[in-house]
């Protein structure tokens, strides 16, 4: 059957040009920016201005699958794309070779700030990272979060060393001396139970390598900018803490999993 010579046809069979792909990567970019921060994106007459300037060659449904496998690649890159472009499928691999280059060019490693993730560490920097950018609108989100599997590493915990360091705290956080925020629901006051020498770094399950600590002196161990410092201060503070000799961590993520078992 020969091919159709109609207007359509023709401007749609012939292979795109770098300056027609570099156009179109560029508002779809200028377009994921302005979602990604949560402001409203008008996709039709981003559509009609390409058409009438870097692609009038190409028709409206031409560019509207562009910008799907501009979507597809981003997709395959496990990065952030346009929620009405869904990923086209079946885009040549050399397509999607020159997409990517073109999305490099047109700083595709500051989108990987919007990637998700499972990790919480990863998931931390990101945030960091997202505060230092100007306020935005709403962001879209996820109405339905994927799921992964896991493997985490846990320590086995002492309730008796638990339960006696809270006896002793008395409702009291041994790191600011405020009350605890709020009666848990087993009834007594909530306070978490911290180990100054981390278990990961071979840090002992006793009572002297353990504080009862509110929320926030909890996160302050864990997270502020003074948090050795504090750390200082709970051994000068807590006459039982005993200090004791660090070791290489063997897992980066064992602080935060024994920090969230605590919780």
């Amino acid at each position: 059957m020969p091919v159709s010579s109609s207007p359509e046809a023709s401007t749609t069979s012939k292979d795109w040009t770098d300056a027609e792909l570099a156009a179109s990567v560029r508002a779809y970019v200028a377009m994921l920016r302005s979602e990604l921060a949560g402001e409203p994106i008008n996709k039709a007459e981003v559509n009609r201005r390409l058409r009438e300037g870097a692609l009038a060659a190409r028709t409206k449904s031409a560019v509207e699958f562009r910008m799907q496998n501009i979507s597809s690649t981003l997709f395959d890159l496990r990065l952030p794309h346009i929620v009405g472009y869904r990923p086209a499928r079946n885009v040549g691999s050399s397509v999607k070779l020159r997409i990517e280059q073109m999305l490099e060019a047109n700083g595709l490693e500051t989108l990987t700030m919007y990637q998700r993730t499972a990790d919480e560490r990863e998931l931390a920097h990101k945030v960091t990272a997202l505060l230092r950018q100007p306020a935005g609108g709403v962001p879209p989100g996820s109405a339905a979060p994927s799921q992964v599997m896991t493997h985490t590493l846990r320590y086995v915990r002492d309730p008796a060393v638990k339960a006696w360091v809270l006896k002793i705290a008395d409702g009291i956080c041994e790191g600011c001396d405020m009350p605890a925020p709020f009666t848990g629901s087993d009834g007594f006051p909530y306070l978490e139970v911290h180990h100054i020498m981390p278990l990961a770094s071979h840090g002992s399950d006793k009572p002297s390598n353990t504080a009862a600590l509110c929320p926030n002196c909890h996160r302050r161990c864990h997270l502020s900018l003074d948090r050795d410092e504090f750390r200082l201060a709970l051994y000068e503070k807590i006459s039982r803490l005993v200090l004791e000799v660090p070791e290489t961590m063997e897992h980066d993520t064992a602080v935060y999993i024994d920090d969230a078992s605590e919780l």
